[in-house]
């Protein structure tokens, strides 16, 4: 998950406050579980154990991942939901940090009667939420997926400077995409997922301190699928940058001594857009490698 810092043009301040018609959304695709006074929206395919659980990017909703919850629910129960604010979720309580969201986990997967174990799956600040919650429930976690998850370190290593204190009003914004899948989202989704997206970015201090202090996973099957294309276009220290991101995937790497490190060649921090057979087949062997184990 990559951000940068500017001010919000007027242009855009318009466009987003043009209120949301409940008529511009699509219809809903899976279900919606009260999580405490809020609705979390997930939907799930195929059966099977382990259930895969899919936590999306920064930005992005349960949408940018259906082509590859299709794939791998041949194999066995996936379900991909949307944190609160996202798609089809409520707004959730503030501040939008990584501990909530695993609490917010937590209580989706109670409600729709969903037990363990679980082969997670985790894109940027998705691998935050995951790596969390696998360290709060290690007995339920039977493998993980990291896709160019964030690192704990990776603000600090890349002189990045977040606020340290939750502020919605703050000016720093997610890095716009230019992906096809994304343009012909619904509008309504996309301003959702804009607004969403800027509250975490304003908790990610506090989410960053909570994965330091959460940062064990379960002894689990491990693949972490890291971009293979440079992100700091028109930089002068670019290598440099792409570099330390490498180390620090590296890093996560060694979360545990059952792991595997795979590039994807093609992509840039979009694996799931732009190589999604890369996600699916980790998937499909994090999947068969706990299936024995167990």
């Amino acid at each position: 998950m990559l951000v940068r810092q500017l001010f919000i043009p007027s242009l855009l301040l318009a466009w987003l406050s043009t209120p949301v018609l409940a008529g511009d959304f699509p219809p809903v695709p899976g279900k919606r579980y009260d999580v405490g006074g809020y609705s979390i929206h997930m939907l799930c395919k195929g059966v099977g154990e382990p259930t895969v659980l899919i936590d999306a990017g920064l930005g992005d909703d349960s949408t940018d991942w259906f082509d590859i919850q299709n794939k791998s629910s041949v194999q066995t129960r996936t379900c991909v939901f949307d944190r609160p604010g996202y798609g089809w979720s409520d707004a959730g309580p503030q501040p939008r940090n990584s501990l909530i969201i695993s609490d917010e986990i937590s209580k989706l997967l109670q409600k729709a009667k969903i037990v363990g174990p679980f082969v997670l799956v985790g894109h940027s600040f998705g691998g935050y939420n995951m790596r969390v919650f696998a360290s709060k429930h290690p007995n339920q976690i039977a493998g993980m997926v990291l896709v160019d998850a964030s690192h704990e370190s990776q603000y600090d290593k890349l002189n990045i400077k977040l606020p340290k204190h939750f502020d919605r009003k703050g000016n720093i914004l997610i890095l716009p995409k230019t992906s096809d899948t994304v343009s012909d989202k619904s509008q309504a989704l996309k301003e959702r997922a804009f607004h969403a997206a800027r509250a975490e970015i304003s908790s990610l201090y506090q989410s960053t301190l909570q994965v330091k202090k959460h940062n064990a996973i379960p002894r689990v099957p491990l693949i972490v699928i890291s971009r293979g294309l440079s992100e700091w276009k028109d930089r002068d220290d670019a290598e440099v940058r792409e570099k330390i991101w490498v180390e620090l995937q590296q890093d996560l790497w060694k979360l545990s001594p059952l792991s595997q490190h795979i590039f994807a060649n093609h992509s840039g921090h979009d694996i799931h857009l732009e190589q999604p057979e890369l996600i699916v087949g980790a998937i499909a062997d994090v999947v068969s490698m706990s299936r024995v184990m167990n």
